[in-house]
């Protein structure tokens, strides 16, 4: 057996002895050595300080009964202190009195220096045995205490924490349960938050009789707690945040005797509360992951309230179920998360709806004429639209437009500039009826008229009214619209136009591309005081006018080549009969190119047909 360093204390009145067995215990090197004089000494040594083995001398001790059992007890830190009494041949018949006082053995003075450290190893190796087999049985009846609260009280309690719904409740039983299991006074629940910060949750004190948090109704008044400094260094300093960081346990005895932590804040609170915080046990909620800190304070004797430091069983419990309460809460949060997550998509997807709402349920077919539109979202919603509809005079209106962005901020707005688009172009011939400066607005396909100033007049104001609104009220939004708003004449075949930064849509016939209908100003909503140009093309029978998004001309491969603009341009002369062929054979060359990428961005495409 290796023999740990001893403590021993020599009690001998004869200076010269004295010295000479303190110069020979330390001269072995095994043991330090407190020398004293006096009994009295020695008795006030102990009320403080453990010692391994005491050597007496015998006279001292028959002559104050020093080594009896009782006192021991009333003195010794730590009791049943091997004593070994030092005798002179002389004092041979007093040492049987003194083993029977208490004594374990005896030394013959002078003795030499084996013999003195034989009979200190003797001891000493008994002594460490005791201990040893003291320990495993403490260590055994612990183990053997914790399977059967494992068994009997916290698995059954993981269960029960597992079935409960309420979020709050759930975070108030860890806490309430954990200060049971370890008979705490106090209990502190923190939850990390996404950036890196402990939130106090649950907050309770029995003896104060304060309970924050959960089902109280009442918040807990602390500040959050930084994992990490402002320069980006981890925060030890607390010490809920350092077992944040390092995922262990730390078990304080005495939170005002402690180096390395600051509780400058439990100094605060003990004062306000007139409060004494004393022990101090801080686990990690981890599961793969820290979710949280569970903090108890005061473990307290069950038998006298007496406020005592954490054991190692203690720790273990608390540990067991903050591992399950890891667990359950990482479930939770999980099931909250999907629970917001379907209700985000439930609302997607009734905002899908609606937006679909905004396109025209079926397309105006003006004689002669054929109209066909692709609408296929990348997303749920989408910031494309197109709109096509009748106007005074037998006129069709229809705009192709592209936000500048994706998701639901690019539908918002898609509704947005569609409806103002729409509406106050039908709120300029409106004032117009109702100012009694325009009858015709009700007449019917027969009663065909060529374009006028008016219809000149309503385009360039919607345009201009959208713009103004867009870039007035929404600029801090960042978003802009690319936008082509056009006036059909379906008898004359004459088309009036503004195209705000949009790609130029396509005028083709079998013999090729005609024309494009290059921008007349910028993107709706880019700049507040701009006046937008009107564009005019006279169509021929037999023409096609293709207008179209950049999802169509940028939809990648799985290679992440684009399908290209010029591939478009070269297959469109080929499809120009039919509308419906225009669209259906764009739509799956684009498709076919694209494979089974994700779409990238929305394919949106506007055809109108010139029938021969």
């Amino acid at each position: 057996m290796t023999i740990t360093y001893a403590q021993l204390l020599v009690v001998e009145d004869v200076s010269e002895r004295r010295l000479s067995l303190e110069q020979a215990i330390e001269d072995w090197g095994l043991c330090a050595v407190t020398a004293v004089a006096s009994t009295q000494e020695a008795l006030d040594l102990l009320k403080h300080q453990a010692f391994d083995i005491i050597l007496l001398e015998v006279n001292l001790c028959i002559n104050h009964d020093f080594i009896t059992a009782q006192q021991l007890q009333n003195y010794a830190v730590t009791h049943e202190i091997p004593v070994i009494v030092l005798a002179t041949p002389e004092d041979m018949p007093k040492v049987s009195q003194a083993l029977q006082l208490g004594a374990v053995d005896y030394l013959l003075l002078p003795t030499d220096q084996v013999m003195l450290q034989a009979r200190i190893n003797t001891y000493l190796e008994k002594k460490q045995s005791q201990e040893q087999a003291q320990s495993f049985l403490q260590a055994f009846q612990e183990m053997k205490k914790l399977a059967d609260d494992l068994r009997n009280t916290i698995l059954p309690l993981g269960i029960s924490l597992s079935v409960e719904k309420d979020f709050n409740q759930l975070l108030e039983k860890i806490v309430i349960e954990a200060k049971a299991i370890c008979n705490a006074d106090a209990g502190t629940l923190y939850l990390r938050t996404k950036d890196d910060k402990l939130r106090f949750v649950i907050a309770r004190t029995n003896s104060l009789k304060l309970a924050y948090g959960g089902t109280t109704g009442h918040p807990v008044p602390f500040p959050l707690i930084d994992l990490y400094d402002d320069d980006g260094r981890p925060n030890h300093h607390n010490v809920a945040s350092h077992v944040a960081l390092e995922r262990k346990s730390v078990n304080i005895r005495d939170v005002y005797a402690v180096q390395g932590f600051d509780f400058s804040g439990t100094r605060i609170f003990d004062e306000e509360n007139h409060y004494r915080s004393v022990s101090c046990l801080t686990v990690p909620l981890y599961n793969h992951e820290v979710v949280g800190v569970l903090q108890l304070l005061n473990a307290q004797d069950s038998a006298t309230g007496r406020v005592m430091p954490f054991n190692m069983y203690h720790q273990r419990v608390a540990e067991s179920l903050a591992s399950q309460a890891a667990v359950v809460i990482r479930n939770q949060q999980l099931r909250r998360k999907e629970q917001r997550y379907l209700q985000f998509q439930r609302d997607l997807r009734i905002g899908r709806e609606i937006q679909l709402g905004f396109l025209p349920a079926t397309l105006p077919q003006p004689p002669n004429w054929e109209i066909e539109a692709l609408f296929e979202p990348a997303r749920e919603v989408s910031g494309d639209f197109y709109d096509v509809f009748m106007m005074p005079h037998n006129k069709v209106g229809f705009v192709i437009a592209d936000v500048c962005d994706k998701g639901v901020p690019a539908a918002l707005f898609m509704a947005l500039v569609r409806s103002l688009i729409r509406a106050n172009i039908q709120q300029y011939y409106y004032l117009l009826q109702h100012h009694g400066r325009d009858t015709g607005l009700l007449s019917t396909w027969d009663e065909q008229r060529p374009f006028q100033d008016n219809d000149f007049n309503a385009l360039e104001s919607a345009v201009n009214l959208t713009n103004v609104y867009i870039g007035g009220n929404h600029s801090e939004a960042y978003i802009f619209v690319t936008a082509f708003v056009g006036v059909l004449d379906p008898v004359a075949g004459q088309l009036i136009y503004i195209n705000g930064g949009h790609l130029p849509p396509v005028i083709f016939n079998e013999n090729g591309i005609q024309a494009r209908l290059q921008p007349t100003g910028p993107a709706v909503g880019l700049t507040p005081n701009v006046n937008y140009e009107i564009g005019q093309y006279s169509m021929q029978k037999g023409d096609s006018l293709v207008a179209f998004t950049d999802g169509i001309t940028e939809a990648r491969s799985a290679d992440g080549a684009f399908f290209t603009e010029a591939r478009l341009l070269d297959q469109l002369p080929s499809l120009a009969s039919s509308a419906k062929e225009i669209v259906a054979q764009v739509h799956r060359e684009v498709k076919a190119h694209s494979g089974d990428t994700e779409p990238f961005d929305d394919l949106t495409m506007l055809a109108l047909h010139f029938q021969k």
